[in-house]
């Protein structure tokens, strides 16, 4: 699939095209939902969905969210919402988002602005005048005082459009350095706003601090402030810059962490050793660490990335100056990201969302990581392939950056949704980790060889487009296209034994390029409550089309504590939060109740006890939270 670029997409166009696409996903759904995996009918005698009316306490009363956003560029002219090459009309909206949904903080992965990427004043599109690199930076942190207002912290991340003002960025972000929130310094506030439909907000509110034990690298000095970390309860935030330095203490020409000349295709790798690997050992005991980057480990449309010019592990081809690269450093970065139980790495540039697993692809061991490319919150968007038929010429149409540059060593396609603006809220809770990613269509229209783009502010209408997530104390199996879910089993941290019994991944979507989706099925535990007969199993990654929480059918089984009551159902959270029998909470199928155990010939909505072998079980077509409990 590819792009005609004679073709001029409207507005109205796009929007007619989406809503039929969306319409039909709908509908595939619901007929999915009526599959089921025999081919007979299930046996026994129908009984009343039971419902107990039992709070779940799924998240815990312990779970915190934090929120990550990305690139924030406006290239248009400005349409009286978007002033100095700021989408202020665009990220206010997320911001909104991030307030209603209670966050603690939000973390952006860099490009803070269009315009901030040279010292040269620039033109502003559609302004007679010229606007500094500093004011364009300063508008960025200017409008991230709704958070402050709302006591929401804000740690920024330079991105390559950030790149001429290191200095500045320390001055109007100092809780890089410290975590202090709501100090921005008061000649932000009265920079030049051209804009009345988005008039400037002022200092309100007091000052407040989020996060603990701040590392930044202190010698030399040219990264403080600029590459970070920090803690927040049980998890460890580590933000890696690789634009150009803070020079305050070198001369001339900018320097790198080792004190030479700086290239930002080594920088990070510089970093690695050994202020990275001391600050990702010294995460807080059985606890999460994210790390956050601006360039990636690999991309989809940019063939530039976190260690080099392309991803490749050596120059690219041999001896070929175009494509340099930091020669194994991206290996060892996901190596000592495995070491140290990080499992995912949050970035942006590419102006889509794309999340994939990220291999190692040298003879050492192999190791693996998730990588979630973030959607931006910008006036343009790019389509993966563009670079490889438009850019430099040097990647065949349709091919991947991963297929050219890594022989599709790299990585594994997970999900993908372009031309959309989003956000992404974690929940934290435990030992558990659970994302949801958020996006509203926005209609762009082709412009440019490699960009797609937006020229007014459109009202952003969100939904939540997927979950996904992981445990410390569960795990991840990949399944394929055309793979079986059958056989994954887990334990829980009380013993409760969870395991599927059969289902098949349908997914038959793929990315531009013709890789077809693989789903990283996780399962996360809480341990079993005095209201449960189990420990509390939530399964994630089984959906087989975005947007759609459905899931194809398949088997669960988990067995159960028979001291807890004499009559036991599967049973999942209902819209209230209680616990109900899981078959209620399926799209379609016929509930019907079965004595005795699992057979392949059941239908979506059988559900049944097994007590010979201790199990609960029921056919479905949703993930999410299950425990054995007992029937009121």
């Amino acid at each position: 699939m590819s792009v005609d670029k004679n073709e001029i997409t409207t507005a109205s166009s796009f929007e007619r095209r989406e809503f039929i696409k969306r319409a039909a996903v709908g509908a595939g759904a619901v007929a999915v939902g009526m599959v089921a995996l025999g081919c007979s009918s299930s046996s026994g005698t129908a009984a009343p969905l039971a419902a107990t009316g039992v709070p779940a306490g799924v998240p815990t009363s312990n779970a915190w969210k934090f929120g990550v956003m990305a690139d924030t560029q406006w290239i248009a002219a400005d349409d009286g919402l978007n002033p100095n090459t700021s989408a202020v009309g665009l990220f206010t909206q997320i911001q909104e988002q991030f307030i209603n949904h209670g966050v603690k903080f939000v973390i952006q992965v860099g490009d803070l602005t269009d315009q901030a990427l040279t010292t040269t004043p620039t033109s502003e599109p559609g302004y007679a005048n010229t606007v500094a690199s500093t004011v364009c930076e300063d508008t960025r942190a200017l409008f991230a005082q709704a958070l402050y207002a709302a006591g929401i912290g804000f740690f920024p991340l330079r991105g390559n459009h950030d790149d001429a003002v290191p200095q500045e960025f320390i001055n109007i972000f100092p809780q890089t350095q410290n975590g202090k929130m709501n100090v921005t310094p008061a000649a932000v506030y009265s920079i030049a706003n051209p804009d009345t439909r988005q008039p400037s907000p002022t200092a309100a509110g007091s000052s407040f601090t989020i996060g603990t034990n701040f590392a930044t690298i202190g010698s030399p000095t040219n990264y403080t402030g600029l590459s970070y970390g920090f803690d927040v309860n049980n998890a460890r935030f580590i933000l890696l810059d690789q634009f150009t330095p803070n020079n305050t203490l070198a001369a001339g020409s900018p320097a790198g962490p080792d004190g030479n000349a700086y290239n930002k295709d080594t920088t990070v790798a510089l970093q690695q050793s050994p202020w990275l690997n001391g600050v990702l050992a010294g995460k807080p005991a059985n606890g999460h660490v994210f790390l956050f980057s601006h360039k990636g480990i690999i991309l989809q449309q940019h063939a530039d990335v976190l260690f080099g010019e392309c991803p490749a592990d050596a120059p690219f081809p041999a001896g070929n100056p175009t494509f340099p690269v930091a020669a194994g450093a991206a290996n060892i970065f996901i190596r000592s990201m495995v070491a140290n139980n990080a499992r995912y790495l949050f970035c942006g540039h590419d102006h889509n969302h794309t999340r994939c697993q990220v291999n190692t692809t040298d003879a050492g061991a192999a190791a693996k990581i998730t990588q979630v490319l973030c959607q931006s919150v910008s006036s343009k968007f790019y389509t993966p392939d563009e670079f490889n038929s438009a850019g430099n010429g040097s990647v065949p149409p349709a091919t991947s950056n991963d297929g050219f540059f890594c022989a599709g060593k790299r990585q594994t396609m997970l999900s993908q949704e372009l031309y959309t603006a989003g956000f992404y809220i974690v929940t934290v809770d435990g030992a558990n980790v659970t994302v949801d990613y958020y996006s509203a269509p926005t209609f762009p229209y082709y412009n440019l060889p490699t960009e797609n783009v937006i020229t007014e502010t459109l009202p952003l209408n969100f939904s939540k487009r997927e979950t996904f997530g992981y445990s410390l104390i569960g795990k991840e199996v990949l399944v394929p296209g055309g793979g079986s879910y059958a056989g994954i089993s887990d334990t829980g941290p009380s013993g409760t034994v969870a395991t599927i019994k059969a289902g098949t991944n349908t997914n038959e979507n793929t990315d531009l390029t013709g890789r077809r989706y693989q789903n990283a099925v996780n399962t996360c535990w809480t341990a079993e409550t005095a209201t449960t007969a189990s420990d509390i199993l939530c399964l994630l990654g089984m959906e087989r089309t975005m947007g759609v929480p459905q899931t194809d059918l398949f088997a669960l089984s988990m067995t159960y504590d028979h001291t807890k009551g004499s009559s036991f159902m599967l049973a999942t959270p209902d819209a209230n939060g209680n616990w109900t029998n899981a078959v209620n909470q399926n799209t379609g199928g016929a509930t019907q109740l079965v004595t005795g155990p699992w057979a392949s010939t059941y239908g979506l909505g059988t559900y049944g006890i097994d007590t010979t072998a201790g199990t609960v079980w029921a056919v479905l077509n949703f993930n999410g939270y299950f425990a054995a409990v007992a029937q009121s």
